[in-house]
C-alpha cells in the first residue's frame, strides 16, 4: 500500500450526551466533564472525523471523549466516585421534627400544622433520646441534625435536650457533629440565641423579601406584621453572630434564609434580591413551589407554570451577575450546588441533585411521634394521608431494619436517573437528579413521564441557563469566585 493510499486512522469516541445550548452543542459524560462544540466539530466528532490537526483533540481526549485507554478510564471512574461520593458514605441528614404546631399558616406550607394551643403534637425526650441513638448507628462520618417543624422553637425544652444528648453522645463517636435549625424566629429571644450559638447551632429562616410579598405569602395567625418581626429578629441574630464570631476562635456561620417563589413574588425578583441584601445577606436560595402539605390546597392562589419560574429564576441570575459584577458577591444557591458539580466535579450533597436522591440512604426524618420516615417529604407526605413511605420507629426498629427493607429500595430505585429512560441519554443526568415523592404526589406515580413534569423542565432549563453563561468569560470567573469563597 502507498502513502497516498494509507488508510487514516481517527481516534476512538467514548461515551458521551450532548443537548443543543443556543447555537452550540453541550457535551458531557459519566465523570462530570462537559465543552462545547460549534456544530461543525460537533458533527466532525459524531463522525469520528475528528483528526490531530483541530485543536479541540486534546481537550476531548484530556475529558475522556476521545482515546479512552485502561488510564483513562479509571480516571474517569474516579471522577464518577468524587461526583458521587455522597452515595457510599451513609444517611448524614437527620431530620428532627420537634412539633407540628405553628404559630403562622404559609400558603405554601410543605406540612398541614397544628396551632399553637394543640396538644399531642410535640415530640417527648423519651422519642427524641431515642431518635438520637439510632442517628449514630449510620456509618457515616458526618452527621448534620435539622430540627424541622412545625415551629421548633414552640418545643423549645425537647431542643434543647436533644443538642446537649447529641454532643454527649458524639464525645465518645467522634463524628463530625453539626446541627441546624430551621425556624420562622417569631419565637427567638436572647436566652434562646444564646444558647443556640454557644452550641454552634446553625440558623436558618423563611424570608419571602418585601413586606408586601413576605406577609402575604406567611400568615401569622396572631395578625401581626411577620415581615416586621422577622427583620427586627433577623437584625438581632446577625448582629449577635457577628459580635461572637469577633471574639470566637470557633466561628457560627450567618444566618441563612431560605426564598419560596409564590405567584405573588413572579413580579418582583429584582426587589426581593434588594431586600436581602438590605438585611445583610450575602445569598439567597430560588425555590420553586413544594408539592407537599398547605402549598397543595392553596396552589390554584399561588401556583404558576414551570415556564413562569424559569423566567424568574433567569431574572433573578440575571441581576445577581450583574452585582456580582460591582464588586459585591452575592450567591444564588440552586446554581452554587450546580457549579459545584458541573466546576468543581464535587458532590455538595444536595439531595435534589443527587441519583438516588438518598431517601432513607442519605437522609431519613423523626416525626414528633417517633415514626421514621425516608425523608422530610416522606413525612410531609404522611400528613396527607399517604404513609407508604414510613421506615419504622425508634421505639421498635433497629438502624438494619431501616435500611434493608422495602421502603428504601424502592425509593432508591426510582430515584436513580439510570431508571429513568429519559433520562438515561440527558446530558445533564450526571448532575440532575429527581424527587420519587414529589413525582408520586403530583402524578399518582413514582415512574412518571419525567420530560412532562414541571421540576424536569425546570431543571433543564436552569442547567441550559448556567452553561450559557458560562460562555461569558466575566460570568464564569463570577461562578468560580463563588466556588472558592464557599469551598
Amino acid at each position: 500500500m502507498t502513502k497516498k493510499m494509507q488508510k487514516i486512522v481517527f481516534p476512538k469516541v467514548g461515551n458521551f450526551r450532548f443537548r443543543k445550548v443556543k447555537n452550540d452543542i453541550l457535551m458531557t459524560n459519566d465523570g462530570g466533564n462537559w465543552t462545547m462544540l460549534d456544530q461543525k466539530d460537533f458533527a466532525l466528532f459524531v463522525a469520528g472525523k475528528m483528526d490531530k490537526s483541530n485543536p479541540l483533540q486534546a481537550e476531548l481526549v484530556a475529558k475522556g471523549f476521545l482515546n479512552l485507554d485502561k488510564k483513562e478510564v479509571t480516571k474517569l471512574a474516579g471522577q464518577y466516585l468524587a461526583l458521587n461520593r455522597s452515595l457510599f458514605e451513609g444517611p448524614s441528614l437527620f431530620i428532627i421534627v420537634l412539633t407540628v404546631r405553628c404559630n403562622h399558616r404559609c400558603l405554601y406550607c410543605q406540612v398541614i400544622p397544628e396551632k399553637t394551643n394543640q396538644k399531642g403534637f410535640d415530640m417527648d425526650k423519651e422519642t427524641a433520646r431515642k431518635s438520637v441513638d439510632l442517628i449514630f448507628k449510620t456509618p457515616s462520618k458526618f452527621i448534620r441534625i435539622e430540627f424541622q417543624g412545625g415551629e421548633p422553637l414552640l418545643n423549645w425544652s425537647v431542643l434543647k435536650y436533644v443538642v446537649k444528648y447529641a454532643k454527649e453522645v458524639n464525645a465518645t463517636r467522634r463524628k463530625n457533629l453539626k446541627i441546624s435549625l430551621v425556624s420562622n424566629l417569631t419565637e427567638m429571644d436572647d436566652k434562646k440565641l444564646k444558647f443556640l450559638l454557644d452550641n454552634h447551632v446553625d440558623i436558618s429562616c423563611s424570608f419571602d423579601g418585601p413586606a408586601a410579598v413576605h406577609n402575604r405569602n406567611r400568615i401569622y395567625l396572631d395578625g401581626k406584621n411577620g415581615h416586621q418581626i422577622v427583620s427586627e429578629r433577623i437584625k438581632k441574630v446577625q448582629k449577635t453572630i457577628r459580635i461572637n464570631n469577633e471574639s470566637s476562635k470557633k466561628k457560627v456561620d450567618q444566618l441563612n434564609a431560605v426564598l419560596t417563589v409564590s405567584r405573588f413574588s413572579l413580579s418582583q425578583p429584582l426587589l426581593i434580591i434588594d431586600e436581602y441584601i438590605k438585611k445583610g445577606f450575602d445569598t439567597i436560595f430560588v425555590r420553586p413551589l413544594s408539592p407537599f402539605g398547605l402549598s397543595r390546597v392553596t396552589l390554584k392562589t399561588i401556583g404558576y407554570t414551570a415556564e413562569e419560574f424559569i423566567s424568574y429564576y433567569k431574572k433573578s441570575l440575571d441581576y445577581i451577575l450583574k452585582i456580582n459584577l460591582t464588586g459585591k458577591t452575592f450567591i444564588e444557591r440552586a446554581t452554587f450546588y450546580a457549579l459545584k458539580k458541573i466546576i468543581a466535579g464535587d458532590d455538595p450533597n444536595y439531595f435534589e441533585m443527587r441519583s438516588p436522591c438518598g431517601a432513607g440512604i442519605g437522609q431519613m426524618a423523626f416525626d414528633y411521634d417517633g415514626k421514621i420516615y425516608t425523608c422530610d417529604e416522606g413525612r410531609m407526605a404522611a400528613r396527607m394521608g399517604h404513609v407508604n413511605f414510613q421506615l419504622g420507629d425508634v421505639k421498635t426498629s433497629s438502624y438494619n431494619e431501616l435500611i434493608d427493607n422495602g421502603v428504601t429500595k424502592t425509593m432508591c430505585l426510582s430515584s436513580c436517573l439510570d431508571n429513568h429512560v429519559s433520562c438515561q441519554d440527558c446530558a445533564y443526568k450526571p448532575y440532575c437528579g429527581v424527587c420519587p415523592l414529589a413525582n408520586f404526589i403530583e402524578h399518582g406515580t413514582i415512574f412518571p413521564q419525567l420530560p412532562n413534569t414541571d421540576r424536569c423542565k425546570i431543571n433543564k432549563a436552569m442547567f441550559d441557563y448556567i452553561f450559557l453563561k458560562m460562555q461569558n468569560k466575566k460570568y464564569k470567573q463570577i461562578f468560580e469566585k463563588w466556588l472558592e469563597i464557599k469551598a
